[in-house]
């Protein structure tokens, strides 16, 4: 084809594109006039209508563009649509879903004017941290100076402590900071994250601020149900978050069952698999290591030391996945992104195993007991792998909210589950052998026939 040709094309699509300008502008004019129709103190937006219209579109087109790119032009279209309606004076507004963001709050952490607490509402380790890790703090050497640009010490350790590819790992600002920039990187606006149901509440958080939207996969017995996850998927998929364990329910994906849905998930799909509580599982038929990344070079595996190393304060996870996927997720890890003082810290830890294997055993031993005394009391928990109790009180009353307050006037804070859409759930973090004595001795004291 000779430039002259080229030339002759690019004309057309410049007519095309004045045309479709004008079909634009004839369309916002319509929109203006369906937004005066409407009551602004409604909801304006339809999402039922828009997946109708994107479906409709999606199935008349027969051209080369892709589907998920048509996908993204038409819901730009209906958010451009939203403001037209709206007709907000603002000078400035965040990009799309940031507005409708529900500030994460976690557990709570104070009882009023009470001064000694019992805290089992952030899923923090009551063990704490090494005695090796502690004396790092008075070490002098960490304000002025930066700290290992990527990490290379800790990812070398890491590397030799699991067998993986020291290259292959990423670390991030708590395993948080892995999940958003996986959606960062591989998202666009208008695309699509599918996460559980009742999974980790910063998923729905990490989707909004890609500028994504969130499909929910169902649970079933509170297990996230994967085949949900692989009927959900289309064109716009580009994401799949599974916390394995599951925060709030506890439960885990088996091995096998996971392995068999990797192998049936499209390759340009990132799935990241959060084991936030993998140290915690003690089950064979649990995967705890990495294999499945050398198999899957979509997969992403993210590990913390916030839980079972007791450094939640210091903020620092990481993740193992491919190299490809590495590469990416180095590109927009910000600059020491993680502190000198943390890197040394999550160093520490590592060295001490007999602190990592008691921390495991202790957990698990009162784990199980307090298991044992909820169903006494004939409180249905779940079974546990992970560093807390799932309790699930009786729907149509207010037994949640009683227990909940009842502990809470007794100084102990447990979490309230109504953000997860589990009103009549409640998490309890696995405290020491004391802690836990004082909470059973409590719930004992409560009538649940009233």
């Amino acid at each position: 084809m000779t430039y002259k040709d080229i030339s002759k094309l690019r004309k057309k699509i410049n007519s095309l594109d004045d045309k479709i300008l004008n079909l634009i502008d004839e369309r916002s004019r319509i929109v203006k006039k369906i937004g005066s129709k409407k009551d602004k103190s409604k909801e304006i937006i339809d999402i039922n209508r828009e997946n109708n219209i994107i479906q409709r579109l999606l199935k008349k087109s027969n051209g080369y563009y892709s589907k998920d790119s048509l996908i993204r032009v038409w819901r730009e279209f209906f958010h451009a649509s939203l403001k037209i309606q709206k007709n907000t004076k603002d000078d400035f507004e965040p990009k799309r879903g940031i507005q409708n963001i529900k500030v994460y709050k976690g557990g709570k952490s104070s009882a009023g004017k009470m001064k000694k607490i019992i805290k089992l509402s952030s899923n923090e380790n009551s063990l704490k941290a090494s005695s090796q890790v502690v004396k790092i703090f008075k070490n002098d050497n960490f304000l002025h100076r930066y700290g290992e640009i990527s990490g290379q010490t800790l990812r070398k350790q890491l590397s030799k402590m699991h067998l993986i590819e020291k290259d292959q790992i990423v670390l991030g600002n708590g395993s948080n900071e892995i999940l958003l920039m996986s959606a960062i990187a591989f998202c666009h606006p208008g695309d699509e994250i599918i996460h559980s149901q009742y999974g980790f509440e910063m998923y729905s958080i990490i989707t909004k601020i890609a500028g994504a939207h969130s499909v929910i996969a169902e649970q079933e017995k509170y297990v996230l149900n994967l085949n949900s996850i692989l009927k959900k998927i289309n064109n716009s998929t580009k994401l799949i978050l599974i916390d394995n364990p599951n925060n709030p329910t506890g439960t885990y994906i088996k091995k096998k069952n996971l392995s068999n849905f990797l192998s049936k998930v499209p390759k340009n799909i990132v799935v990241v698999i959060d084991g936030a509580y993998a140290e915690y599982v003690n089950n064979k038929d649990y995967d705890s290591k990495f294999s499945l990344v050398k198999k899957y070079e979509n997969l992403i595996i993210t590990r913390t030391f916030s839980k079972v190393y007791g450094l939640a304060g210091m903020r620092i996870g990481w993740c193992y996945t491919s190299k490809k996927i590495a590469s990416i997720l180095n590109k927009i890890k910000p600059p020491f992104n993680v502190n000198k003082m943390a890197l040394s810290m999550a160093s520490e830890a590592l060295k001490d195993k007999k602190h990592l294997q008691r921390n495991i055993l202790v957990n698990n031993k009162n784990r199980t007991w307090f298991q044992k005394e909820l169903k006494k009391l004939h409180l249905k928990s779940i079974p546990s792998s992970t560093n807390f109790a799932f309790i699930e009180c009786k729907k149509n009353s207010d037994e949640a909210d009683k227990i909940f307050s009842i502990l809470f006037d007794s100084g102990i804070i447990v979490r309230q589950l109504h953000s997860y859409g589990l009103p009549h759930c409640l998490r309890i973090t696995i405290g020491n052998k004391e802690e836990m004595f004082k909470t059973v001795k409590i719930l004992k004291k409560i009538n649940f026939n009233v």
